[in-house]
């Protein structure tokens, strides 16, 4: 029950956040976003696109070394188990977003490994990802721009940090309910090298945050124009990774759809460049959803290639 009203609020609020970016689009002046489709420009964005495609194919490849092996030190192909990571991974678009934890959980088990062992490598995920943008968005923040926001719309932060709490609480008590007690969890990765095998993925985690948040910044660069007051790069870097945690803590937002896009919006909202940052955040979704269908394809080749390799 708890579940399916946290899904809902999550629903609710990506419809809210959808419509708020639909206004924004409404009301978007176009005349002041020169957006220049020259060589350069695809250039640039087709590197953004690249280097978002390799981020997922790195979290596949982290997922499937925090498993582990399976029974009798039995090795999952790491081809197989990035290909089926990149396919579930599809599956946060679907509300609720729990099929690609599911379709991860069934491909390991049928190796031999324990569901405990994946369902810590999903929460050193979350988890890991999370303290990451944490970091990454004070490190880079621009604080100025982010006084400015909360000074029109600073109700908003104390329901953004409920609705965190409130999803950090759901997580504990999912894990209660499914019998997989933190204690159990603590154990088992103390067992798999405790605080160094969770400082390793902090950083990992981090670097990772860090290449979408280039992405961003790389994305940006296709719109600049010469001569032209630009927008804080690093500051830009600081306000996409907060916006995609934002994303990343809404259960039943698929994707976090329409919550990134409307808070990467509302960081910049008393700004010269909100509708620049508003056409680059619809951009970067496009990017970013083009590339988990990439990362999957990529993946699925590796995958098949072996099968046809010459003796």
């Amino acid at each position: 029950m708890k579940n399916k009203a946290l899904r809902a609020a999550g629903m609710i609020l990506t419809i809210v956040s959808l419509g708020f970016i639909c206004y924004r689009i409404a009301r978007l002046d176009l005349s002041d976003i020169k957006i220049d489709f020259s060589v350069s420009s695809v250039l640039i964005l087709l590197l953004a696109l690249i280097l978002q495609t390799f981020s997922v194919i790195i979290l596949g490849i982290l997922f499937a070394r925090n498993v582990g092996k399976g029974t009798g030190d039995r090795e999952v192909p790491l081809k197989d188990a990035v290909m089926v990571y990149c396919r579930a991974n599809l599956g946060k678009y679907i509300p609720g977003n729990v099929f690609q934890y599911v379709e991860r959980n069934l491909f390991f088990s049928s190796y031999g490994i324990r569901h405990l062992d994946t369902v810590i490598a999903s929460v050193l995920e979350i988890l890991c990802l999370i303290v990451g943008a944490c970091i990454l968005s004070a490190v880079f923040g621009d604080f100025n721009v982010i006084r400015e926001a909360a000074e029109s719309y600073g109700n908003f932060i104390p329901v953004i940090c409920i609705i965190i709490v409130a999803v950090l609480i759901a997580g504990i008590f999912v894990l209660k309910k499914k019998k997989k007690s933190l204690a159990d969890i603590a154990a088992r990765i103390g067992e798999r090298g405790g605080a160094r095998l969770v400082i390793i993925d902090v950083i990992a985690y981090t670097l990772i945050l860090l290449l979408m948040g280039a992405v961003a910044v790389i994305s940006y660069y296709a719109f600049m124009v010469p001569g032209e007051t630009q927008v804080e790069p690093l500051g830009l870097l600081g306000a996409y990774i907060a916006a995609w945690l934002c994303g990343f803590v809404i259960i039943g937002a698929p994707g976090g759809i329409g919550v990134r896009e409307a808070v990467f919006t509302l960081i910049y909202i008393n700004t010269p460049y909100l509708d620049t940052v508003l056409a680059l955040s619809v951009l970067l979704r496009v990017i970013s959803v083009i590339a988990d269908i990439f990362a999957y394809f990529v993946a699925k080749i590796c995958d098949y290639y072996p099968l046809h390799k010459k003796d």
